[in-house]
């Protein structure tokens, strides 16, 4: 068995919050085994702490948020998946606002960041979960399962009727290389006709294309390009990595998605708690 982990030293990240348009600073700081990862709201009276686990999920629209009374935390999706694929188990992230910082609408900072603090193992084993049976959930035309597997490994297929993205599929087995090398960099997009509505519901006032792409009908709008053919399909397992995360546990599975999103993914982690007796 693989022994737990946390950072050698702690480390920060700061930039734009999506919603907003504020300097946000995170602070990666080093937790003793078995604490599991949790964020702290540095700015908030008593340093509320918000367990990163499935039962401290308060919304799911756009973003996932984290909460526990009046302290949340909004997107922290991307920042969880680098968490989960760097072998990181125990973790306090401190933050000083209630969203995090966008950075460049992927994770890459965030694996830059943890893996410059470096890696600590600790004595405790690792915590797995593995499955007897399939666990399956469905909503709105969209399906998600996870299959028993030795390993955790993903299958997504995402399809969009506009006309520029289309329908993209991506397999591939979730280890810390093929994150850094495959998913990590992929960045968060959004439909152009989506933004005037978000902006005049007073979200996104950090939102431009230093951190997202935005997808017209006819073409993508990026400062520097894809960076990879696939990107979106990319970035939406760096979301259903990011909210499987909440299990609490290493997940050993194949997770098939037809169309998932942050409702959906939480929802199977869920049902995979429930299934396993995860509390």
């Amino acid at each position: 068995m693989a022994r737990q982990a946390t950072i050698a030293r702690s480390t920060t990240v700061a930039g734009l919050g999506l919603h907003t348009g504020r300097i946000t600073t995170l602070r990666f700081v080093p937790a003793a085994e078995n604490t599991g990862v949790r964020f702290v709201r540095v700015d908030m009276p008593g340093r509320p702490s918000i367990p990163a686990h499935v039962s401290s999920v308060v919304d799911t629209q756009r973003s996932t948020t984290l909460g526990r009374g009046v302290a949340v935390v909004q997107t922290v999706e991307h920042i969880l998946a680098a968490v989960q694929c760097l072998g990181l188990d125990n973790l306090e992230i401190e933050v000083n606002a209630p969203e995090t910082p966008l950075t460049d609408g992927s994770s890459s900072q965030f694996v830059e960041a943890l893996k410059e603090a470096g890696r600590e193992e600790q004595d405790a084993e690792q915590e797995y979960v593995t499955l007897k049976s399939p666990v399956a959930v469905e909503q709105n035309g969209m399906t998600l399962c996870a299959l028993p597997a030795e390993e955790f490994r993903i299958s997504y297929t995402m399809a969009y009727s506009h006309p520029v993205i289309g329908t993209q599929f991506k397999d591939m087995a979730v280890r810390r290389e093929t994150f850094e090398e495959e998913i990590g960099r992929a960045r968060t997009f959004a439909l152009y006709s989506e933004l005037e509505q978000l902006l005049k519901a007073g979200l996104i006032k950090g939102g431009s294309l230093d951190n997202a792409i935005v997808i017209t009908d006819q073409a993508i709008l990026t400062k520097d390009g894809l960076r990879y053919p696939d990107e979106f399909v990319r970035h939406k397992m760096i979301d259903l990595i990011g909210d499987l995360s909440l299990i609490g546990r290493r997940l050993r599975a194949h997770v098939v998605s037809i169309r998932s999103g942050h409702a959906l993914n939480v929802k199977l982690a869920r049902a995979i708690c429930e299934t396993c007796g995860i509390g």
